[in-house]
């Protein structure tokens, strides 16, 4: 990128550059952070604390953040939204440090509080599908999402933290969008119970965006309309891009995140509406069913003045510092109060007398204390919850699995690996011992820090490829399957698996699906994928074609033309060319293959094992040698081979054409000259070029069998037979004279061979009249 053309604009480090340098060591790094986010963390600060407060709330989250990223922890992408969380659990981690137990003569205050912290409205969140869904997503698409759709930053802003051009934060956003839908609908799949709702829960993605047939759609609409369960899955699916801000940032940020969306768009009014739909996802959970009316109209007027209250002042909500007005949870019951103002009874009463238990108040298991405490309890008795089930839905992790391509004296085309689509090798030099050490690829997988859960990598290749490892590489345990396409190899160090090195023969054919190989990744619930097509550059092949003689003939050149066999091929093509004193050698329709004469071309019916294909030329007239040379090169898969032959012209045959003068006795005409044209060694076609002096005439030639033409400006004839039998009788007039004024010259030409003779009329011995 430059600018005015005067130079290279400096590139802006994303978020994810800033924070492994960070890592790395690089504190100045983390002053970039601080610049970036700063502002925000000020802003999320100020819902939570009064504002001359919030700034050191703000600098105690990024001294946590920091000293997360310098033990190997924290974001790796997503770093505004973890700041913000961070900002609210150190919050969090100040209330409930503030209740440690004091000294002090009034503890009613302290009776008044709660013995633990929660937020309901994220609790409520969390045990929701939405949660979980995004929760699920890969943290980049996490980033994009919150800062699109929650903090509503256009993609030119956001481009610099993601270190992508605006067009790829918009690309980005659309993917993380439909990825948060699908998976979404995943958390909703595993409490479908019934055929009728699984088969609607797993069309509604594509119903809400239209993407059914009318009779699907029909279906889908007379389902909702009976499953009230189903309809709810469908209204949060509506909701899940409209109502982004409402449900992903209680999930972090708790109700202060209202307080937060609030001071970055500046509107009151729609905050309210948009929470009222928020709250109410937020604190349903995935299987909810048909909310009553009047529960309902509590969780929106709950809403409503939360909604007014963090928007109204910069103090600390009444939901933090008063527990017990939150609507939608309660705090285990404290142990029974004591009033302090009370005395303690002087002696104590009589142990048969009974104690009336306070019918608001659980039984104590202790007796009640007789002087007052010196110091707050501490904790409270707490009803033991249920373990909720370890989430089993897998999770794509894009950056899980990362294939690794040799570039060579090229690099592999865009896309594969991280991408979604294949990458291929692109052409590039390669020594023939380069060639046959194989094509070599490393597969590189990230787990999460500590990781326990065992670390599998899946191979598969097509039929033009074989298996990549031999034995077991440093770090692995490899198994190659009985199918011989396919294999598996665990990391014996789950918590740090070393990359996996693999080298590929260079395959020498076949189809893109032949050629190309997939590696999946798995950790626990995170998977990944990617593949790859080999596409080692052509190369010559001695031995894959073969010119041979069929057969010897004086007056043609028959020949063979010979593909060798190969497994791994989709078409074997062969491509002729010769020069202008030969023809076309095959016949139309040659077994086994498809020719065009026009392109010069014939394609193989059988590529894996090719039908010999004969070629026949016609001795050449003449002409130089690369007139009569031809050329033929044959290509099977990335294989290829060049043969070429120059042809022998035709040759002088001096037995072959005698001029007889017929003897007086046999003469057929005693008016004219006649001469016989005689061949010998021929059956064939013939062709005689006949030419005369001036003092001689041709006066007729008479022979069946023969066809002749004259020209009748000059002194010059020609005929010719497809089938010699018997020779050609010529007439002739002729004057006297002598020398080249009288004498005949003929030509004879027969494919290979080629005679000359003359003649002198009349003969110098004796003379006709």
């Amino acid at each position: 990128m430059t600018a005015g053309g005067t130079g290279a604009m400096e590139e802006v480090p994303s978020d994810a550059e800033l924070i492994a340098r960070v890592r790395s060591g690089d504190l100045e790094a983390y002053g970039e952070l601080f610049a970036r986010h700063h502002h925000a963390a000020e802003r999320m600060a100020r819902q939570l604390v009064p504002a001359n407060d919030a700034d050191d709330l703000a600098s105690d989250a990024f001294a946590k953040v920091l000293d997360a990223l310098r033990n190997g922890g924290g974001p790796d992408v997503s770093f505004r939204a973890y700041l913000l969380t961070t900002v609210r659990r150190v919050h969090v981690d100040r209330i409930r440090a503030g209740r440690k137990v004091t000294s002090t003569d009034d503890i009613a205050a302290y009776e008044r509080e709660p013995q633990g912290f929660d937020d309901p409205t994220v609790t409520g969140f969390e045990s929701g599908a939405a949660a979980k869904a995004f929760a699920s997503l890969p943290e980049r698409w996490q980033a994009v999402l919150w800062h699109t759709e929650v903090e509503g930053e256009k993609p030119a802003a956001i481009a610099p933290l993601l270190g992508l051009t605006a067009n790829g934060v918009s690309a980005l956003a659309y993917r993380a969008r439909e990825g948060l839908r699908q998976a979404y609908l995943q958390q909703h799949l595993a409490d479908v119970a019934g055929d009728r709702c699984r088969w609607t829960t797993e069309r509604l993605g594509a119903y809400v965006r239209g993407g059914l047939t009318k009779r699907e759609n029909r279906n889908v609409r007379e389902h909702l309309d009976d499953c009230a369960k189903c309809t709810a899955v469908y209204l949060e699916l509506v909701e899940v891009n409209s109502a982004l801000p409402a449900l992903l940032a209680p999930a972090l940020l708790g109700t202060a995140g209202l307080g937060y969306l609030a001071a970055v768009s500046g509107a009151k009014v729609g905050l309210v509406g948009f929470f009222v739909t928020g709250w109410q996802k937020a604190t349903e959970n995935s299987t909810r069913t048909a909310v009553s009316a009047g529960t309902a109209v509590v969780v929106v007027v709950a809403a409503v003045m939360a909604a007014l209250a963090l928007t109204g002042n910069d103090t600390p909500p009444a939901a933090i510092d008063q527990p017990s007005a939150q609507p939608t949870q309660q705090p285990p019951p404290p142990p029974p109060p004591v009033n302090p103002t009370q005395k303690p009874p002087t002696q104590k009463p009589p142990e048969t007398q009974p104690t009336q238990p306070d019918p608001t108040q659980p039984e104590p298991t202790e007796p009640e204390p007789t002087t007052a405490p010196t110091t707050a309890p501490t904790t409270a008795p707490t009803t033991p919850l249920p373990t909720p089930p370890l989430p089993t839905t897998p999770i794509l992790d894009e950056g899980l699995l990362t294939i690794s391509l040799p570039t060579g004296g090229g690099s592999p085309s865009t896309g594969g690996p991280g991408g979604g689509s294949p990458a291929a090798y692109g052409p590039w030099t390669r020594s023939v011992a380069e060639r046959d050490a194989g094509l070599r690829a490393t597969v590189s997988i990230k787990v999460p820090a500590s990781n326990t859960d065992p670390v599998v990598i899946g191979i598969k290749f097509g039929k033009a490829l074989q298996w990549p490892l031999t034995g077991n590489p440093a770090g692995w345990t490899c198994t190659k399957a009985a199918d011989g396409r396919s294999g598996s190899c665990t990391a014996v160090n789950p918590a740090a698996p070393p990359t996996l090195p693999m080298t590929f023969t260079e395959p020498t054919g076949g189809a893109v699906a032949d050629r190309t190989f997939t590696v999946s990744g798995k950790s626990g619930r995170l998977y990944d994928d990617d593949s790859a097509t080999l596409t080692a550059p052509p190369r010559l092949d001695e031995s894959l074609l073969k010119l041979a003689v069929r057969k010897t003939d004086p007056d043609r050149y028959f020949r063979t033309i010979t593909v060798a066999p190969g497994t791994d091929r989709t078409g074997v093509t062969l491509k002729l060319t010769y020069g202008a004193s030969l023809e076309w050698p095959l016949a139309a329709n040659p077994t086994g293959w498809k020719c065009n004469p026009a392109a010069r071309t014939c394609t193989s019916t059988t590529p894996t094992k090719p039908a010999p294909l004969p070629a026949d030329f016609a001795v050449p007239d003449g002409g130089s040698a690369a007139a009569r040379t031809y050329t033929v090169t044959a290509t099977a898969g990335l294989l290829h081979d060049t043969d070429s032959e120059t042809l022998a012209p035709v040759r002088l045959d001096e037995s072959l054409l005698r001029i007889l003068t017929p003897d007086p006795h046999n003469d057929p005409n005693p008016f004219v000259y006649n001469r016989f044209l005689d061949l010998s060694g021929t059956t064939g076609p013939v062709t005689l070029e006949i030419s005369w002096g001036k003092s001689v005439t041709l006066v007729s030639y008479i022979s069946r069998g023969w066809t002749c033409s004259r020209s009748t400006d000059v002194r010059r004839a020609t005929c010719s037979t497809d089938n010699y039998t018997k020779s050609l009788n010529t007439e002739w007039a002729a004057w006297p004279g002598s020398g080249v004024k009288n004498q005949i010259t003929v030509k004879a030409v027969t494919p290979g061979r080629y005679d000359t003779d003359t003649a002198q009329i009349p003969p110098t011995a004796h003379s006709k009249r």
